[in-house]
């Protein structure tokens, strides 16, 4: 196998295969890309065996196959020469009886070390989905609301993902550590009128994230044989879904509220990362006092205090509630209106931060 191609081409295509391939101590060939060469350009895969990749590169516009075949190679090394190499023409070759790859480029030349191309595992097929199409803008902005409030400790595996659901022409992303709980929908398109449940790997949507291109318009969705596939013009990434039932949230959202306040989302957020410097690991907490038109943060430990006042619209009258400074901060991070609806009922109750179609709910900390 020889091809010559375009050093941003190729390093781009890399870099995104790369977030994919599993970490040490498995077996090298789950370290590397497996890279496809054929009349119709290159086909680049990676997977950890929960979730795999495929991106192409189109023959033309900077790329020039001159020898068909397949290669395995170490992908974040190849990945790193790659992105080191000048710009310009970058040729990459392969000798099969020495599982061998030979990079060059200018006046270097880079040698590594392969594994064999029947080792490297199948990505599992899903099939060409369902009619489940929606913009990349969309599905991008869906990630961002949810994924940050997934579980991170791999214990409830249910928690360690999101939640997908389509019904109808909606498309709705729910994700929960069980201390706070993203919710957002968007429409989609559904030719096909399918419905599904299923909760994908946090790492999974991410990855689709990065990897939507610039070029990207729509992104196709399926599932099927217990995996979901996301894929646009260039690239498609396959997820195993998690299983186990995803909790019941529509029972921990507030469906009505007694206090409801409309707060200035980025003088709220300044508010709380001033008082969040005086927290500690055993007092990680800030107090919401809402009186009348204003807001009063502050937060109290053994290194110090802090209170600051900002105006908000409040109904239901005074009242107090403590939260963890971080929960609030990640939800009004990924939100981009200028002020955002805060509902709670009393302080031992989960505050509800709205923003459009999304909910971010968040349970209280003691303030006795």
């Amino acid at each position: 196998m020889r091809f010559t191609c375009e050093r941003d081409e190729i390093s781009k295509a890399l870099q995104a295969v790369s977030g994919v391939v599993a970490s040490k101590g498995i077996h090298p060939v789950y370290e590397s890309v497996r890279i496809v060469a054929s009349d119709a350009g290159l086909e680049l895969l990676a997977t950890d065996l929960e979730i795999g990749m495929r991106y192409r590169i189109a023959a033309g516009d900077g790329l020039r196959v001159e020898g068909k075949g397949t290669a395995v190679v170490p992908a974040q090394r190849l990945a790193s020469i790659c992105k080191e190499l000048p710009k310009g023409q970058v040729s990459l070759a392969w000798n099969a009886d020495a599982r061998e790859c030979v990079i060059t480029a200018g006046r270097g030349r880079f040698r590594l070390q392969g594994q064999s191309p029947e080792d490297f595992p199948e990505i599992p097929a899903v099939g060409d989905g369902s009619g489940l199409v929606l913009e990349t803008a969309v599905l991008r902005n869906l990630v961002r609301l949810t994924s940050f409030a997934a579980a991170r400790e791999r214990m409830r595996f249910a928690l360690n993902g999101v939640l997908l659901r389509v019904e109808g022409e909606t498309i709705e992303c729910v994700a929960t550590d069980g201390r706070r709980l993203a919710r957002a929908t968007a429409p989609l398109r559904n030719d096909g009128k399918s419905e599904f449940s299923a909760i994908v790997p946090t790492k999974g949507l991410q990855q689709l994230e990065r990897t939507i291109g610039e070029g990207d318009v729509e992104v196709r969705l399926a599932v099927g044989n217990n995996h979901l596939s996301a894929s646009t013009s260039r690239a498609a990434v396959t997820s195993r879904l998690v299983e186990g039932s995803f909790p019941n949230y529509r029972d921990v959202i507030p469906q009505t509220c007694q206090r409801k306040a409309v707060i200035p989302r980025e003088p709220l957020a300044s508010a709380l990362r001033r008082a969040a410097l005086v927290t500690s690991r055993e007092a990680q907490s800030v107090k919401l006092k809402f009186d009348g038109d204003s807001l009063t943060v502050s937060a109290q430990s053994a290194e110090g205090s802090a209170e600051e006042t900002v105006s908000c619209e409040q109904t239901g009258g005074a009242d107090m509630i403590g939260f963890n400074p971080e929960f609030l901060l990640e939800a009004l991070g990924v939100l981009s209106g200028e002020s955002v609806a805060f509902e709670w009922n009393d302080r031992k109750s989960p505050g509800k931060l709205t923003e459009g179609s999304y909910t971010y709910v968040v349970m209280p900390v003691s303030i006795e």
